[in-house]
């Protein structure tokens, strides 16, 4: 039978489990090795119906892609995340799926002003990096796995006049979330944009839970925030954001330092983050809170083709 690239429906969840766990595949696609993860995957309001793909060859399936898109400073790009089973690498596979997923990437061109599309793999991975060279994509960042060792977590020291709260998941906490979070990232590299449907839609996936989510108040407007995820044993402090005007105040430090007690009082093994290289501050403040890189990243990007 020849090479078939079908689309990715919820029926084939199993079949994706399967190629994903793959030994080949399975460190690249790490957060991908819980059944809660493959569900959110499909639930995810970044990753729609019509960007993910399931490749088959004489009938079995060999491999994979999904597309993020996601809205950003004016326009969007498409973070593609594509898979094939080792043995049966160099047959087209890759080729074919990137093609597929190029033609329908071109097709949302207008529609979502989408310009950019990127790849990424864990470095050292040199046949990546030679698809992504074969195709045109170079190199844009470098974004670092940072990991903490179990031990001693300094007390959060909460600026004066910061108070904490958990996510209640209340409609009131939901926009403070939302508007706290574009506010913190809107000057970040491949900063997505999101709308309040959006923030919502991912606090109803089966892995957020509202006690992982601290919101920091000032003056009853929300500046700052700290949200956890947990991948099975792993622990991930998934994302800190400190709106502008309370920068520079110990914010930061002390919403990491909640994120980090927490997720080790859970027995998370490792406390994990994910980092761009080029982030100074942020890497200064996390490398002083007991973090190290383990893992590098690599981003390849293009203009979109077609």
């Amino acid at each position: 039978m020849p090479l078939v690239i079908a689309p990715c429906r919820t029926d084939d969840l199993p079949t994706l489990r399967m190629l994903a766990r793959d030994a080949s595949l399975a460190l690249e696609f790490e957060p991908l090795q819980s059944d809660t993860a493959f569900d959110d995957l499909m639930s995810d309001p970044f990753v729609p119906p019509a960007l993910r793909w399931i490749a088959s060859l004489d009938g079995a399936p060999v491999g994979f892609a999904f597309s993020f898109l996601a809205p950003t400073h004016d326009g969007s790009f498409a973070m593609v995340r594509l898979g094939v089973v080792e043995a049966h690498r160099r047959r087209g596979v890759g080729r074919a799926l990137l093609a597929t997923t190029q033609a329908a990437l071109a097709g949302l061109r207008v529609s979502h002003g989408l310009r950019e599309v990127s790849v990424s793999a864990w470095e050292p991975n040199p046949v990546a990096q030679a698809f992504a060279e074969l195709h045109g994509f170079q190199v844009a960042r470098h974004f670092w796995r940072m990991e903490r060792p179990r031990g001693p977590v300094g007390l959060p020291a909460w600026p004066d006049g910061i108070v904490v709260r958990a996510f209640d998941g209340g409609e009131a906490a939901l926009v403070d979330f939302h508007t706290a979070y574009n506010r913190s990232f809107a000057d970040h590299y491949h900063y997505v944009r999101s709308s309040l449907e959006d923030t919502r839609a991912i606090t109803t996936q089966k892995h957020f839970r509202p006690e992982a989510l601290a919101l920091a108040y000032r003056n009853e407007e929300c500046v700052g925030f700290c949200r956890n995820a947990r991948w099975g044993e792993p622990g991930e402090v998934a994302l800190i954001g400190v709106a502008p005007e309370a920068r520079r105040l110990g914010l930061g430090r002390a919403l990491l330092r909640w994120g980090v007690t927490r997720l080790q009082d859970e027995q998370a093994r490792p406390v994990y983050l994910m980092v761009d290289g080029e982030n100074e501050s942020a890497l200064t403040l996390y490398r002083s809170e007991g973090f190290a890189v383990q893992r590098t990243r690599i981003h390849w990007s293009r203009p979109l083709l077609g």
